[in-house]
């Protein structure tokens, strides 16, 4: 990608966009909703209300269409650019470990798949099937074979998930460095460290060994092995984890627990993202544009979840992330 290159339409249009993004009383309204139902419906004069869905059950089936909207909005914006697929590489990803899933254990996982992938399902699944990797660019063949591989020999799931998460981030690095967007190399790099900060703590919590952590290991962050094994040999990680740019971070909310941690992690991405409310020609407002709409789906997701297993509308609140608007 050019570094010269200007947006001016992309950019305003995504400006306009930005005025409907859900505003946190909205979602605040959603989780304080007597029930799941009543919180469906206040998505009713919204964009999400566009996709009719029988019972709130399907919540799942609005959200992917609406992000799947948003998507094809987006690339209509800047039809010459690959901008956005390095954000819809997770989603192909996610579709060829259900595929995998699928094939070994006979099973019919349809209805995990998700659609605002760079590879259309069926196109996907036929490649797959076919084992025609040409076909399928975003996806690591070599990496697929292996957690194929793999499972045949320990019949264990977890090494399909492990083996093609690194190599979707692995994907990620790459096409970050190809763009050459200060933007977007920033945050797949904080997007790398967090997920692999978030896999320390599980493993720490759970009593498992270290080579566990280097198993679920990402690529394309900036912290290495060698200072997650001296993390993770200490009683307190955050002595040595204060050597890194997430010091103050981890210092401040890793011991809440996970789900609180992962809720920082989601908010800490969103505090850099809002940088981009001060650029005006360049692509950052896109991408932002983007991973606030992702952002918003996993809120709304969130607080549908929990509202049908009946969770205190305090502890959904807790929950919910902060927004963009």
């Amino acid at each position: 990608m050019s570094k010269n290159k200007i947006y001016p339409f992309a950019v305003a249009s995504v400006r306009s966009m930005e005025n409907k993004l859900l505003s946190k009383q909205k979602l605040m309204q959603m989780a304080e909703a007597k029930s799941a139902q009543e919180a469906l419906y206040l998505l009713s004069d919204t964009a999400y209300g566009k996709t009719q869905i029988q019972d709130v059950h399907q919540f799942e089936e609005m959200i992917e269409s609406h992000l799947e909207e948003t998507y094809t909005s987006v690339a209509k914006l800047i039809p010459d650019e690959a901008l956005i697929d390095i954000f819809l590489y997770k989603n192909d990803y996610h579709n060829i470990k259900v595929l995998i899933k699928e094939e070994i254990l006979r099973a019919n996982y349809k209805r995990f798949l998700v659609r605002g992938g760079t590879i259309p399902v069926e196109d996907l699944r036929k490649a797959f099937r076919e084992r025609k990797y040409s076909d399928m660019p975003s996806i690591d063949g070599e990496a697929v074979e292996e957690a194929i591989r793999r499972y045949a020999k320990t019949k264990n799931g977890q090494y399909i998930d492990t083996i093609l998460d690194r190599a979707c981030f692995a994907a990620m690095d790459e096409r970050a460095t190809e763009m050459g967007n200060p933007f977007v190399r920033k945050y797949v790099t904080m997007l790398a460290d967090l997920t692999n900060l978030k896999t320390l703590l599980r493993v720490k919590h759970m009593g498992r060994s270290f080579e566990a952590f280097e198993e679920a290991y990402v690529p394309g962050g900036e912290i290495r092995i060698p200072l997650f094994s001296r993390a993770y040999r200490e009683e307190n990680m955050r002595t040595v984890l204060k050597e890194t740019a997430y010091g103050a971070f981890c210092e401040q909310h890793m011991e809440q627990g996970f789900t609180a941690f992962e809720k920082a992690c989601d908010d800490y991405l969103m505090e850099y993202i809002k940088e981009a409310k001060y650029k005006t020609l360049t692509p950052e407002p896109v991408v932002a544009y983007i991973l606030a709409k992702e952002t918003e789906a996993k809120c709304v997701r969130i607080i549908l979840t929990c509202k049908l297993h009946q969770i205190d509308v305090d502890v959904i609140k807790e929950r919910v992330r902060e927004g963009y608007v």
